[in-house]
């Protein structure tokens, strides 16, 4: 219950590593905030595993392509909340295309989605961090900023951005006492992976287990276990930092 009393925001939080993330969050005390583009549905169902007396789970409607309304609804759920104190941008697309094969409306899409919309939701929070004296921003990056996947141009760019944000980020909030950091997965089951990869998933999982030192899938509780640590006092002296969680990736 570290976090009772905390609002946190979590975008992306209906599917994926978002579930997982909005659960851990909120058993450890914290009201939070689901930010999807749908899935309200989910946020009754995981009401349940929420143990009583912890947070609560509330979905709230939101479309990251527009980051401009995004910043605009956030400042709105700031005012009812009395601020946000956890924010995490966990929210992604990933159209997989060689790079002559993007319009750059699509591409731009995949920015605003992964990457402008931290910008913009961080303004949103910050002012009422800065008052508070305290402050937690997580950042979900990738593993494919290392490079040797092909198509990902768009995806890998916007996690760059994120990731680069991130860094100078923390230097410029340090002095309120708010810690900025990044994870970055790695290949955790997700229904996007079973999308990106659904015509070759027994070879793409093969691929995934040869490069790994760990010789099993993670999962997205781990990567929410990470989130946890970081945002705790346990990790007061920690920020600027990308924590790789990849089961021991070797790239070849």
């Amino acid at each position: 219950m570290e976090h009772k009393g905390r609002t946190a925001l979590v975008t992306g939080a209906t599917g994926g590593l978002g579930v997982a993330e909005s659960l851990a969050l909120a058993k450890a005390g914290a009201d939070v905030l689901m930010l999807d583009i749908k899935g309200g549905d989910v946020v009754s169902e995981l009401a349940a595993e929420v143990p009583s007396g912890a947070g609560r789970l509330r979905f709230v409607a939101c479309d990251l392509a527009d980051p401009a309304a995004a910043k605009a609804l956030v400042q709105e759920l700031e005012q009812e909340a009395g601020g946000i104190d956890i924010l995490v941008n966990n929210a992604a697309i990933n159209p997989m295309k060689p790079i002559d094969g993007y319009d750059l409306a699509e591409w731009q899409k995949t920015q605003d989605v992964n990457a402008t919309s931290a910008v913009a939701l961080a303004q949103a929070v910050v002012p009422s961090m800065k008052k508070k004296g305290w402050g937690q921003i997580v950042q979900i990056c990738s593993v494919t900023l290392n490079g040797g996947w092909t198509d990902f141009t768009a995806y890998v760019s916007s996690k760059g951005t994120l990731l680069a944000f991130t860094r100078s980020l923390a230097r410029e909030l340090g002095q309120f006492n708010i810690r900025v950091n990044a994870v970055s997965p790695g290949a955790i089951p997700t229904p996007l992976e079973r999308e990106v990869w659904a015509d070759q998933l027994e070879t793409y999982e093969k691929y995934l287990l040869d490069h790994q030192a760990l010789k099993y899938r993670g999962s997205p509780e781990d990567i929410a276990e990470a989130i946890l640590f970081l945002v705790s006092d346990r990790a007061r002296f920690i920020t600027g930092q990308n924590i790789v969680v990849d089961g021991g990736w070797w790239m070849t």
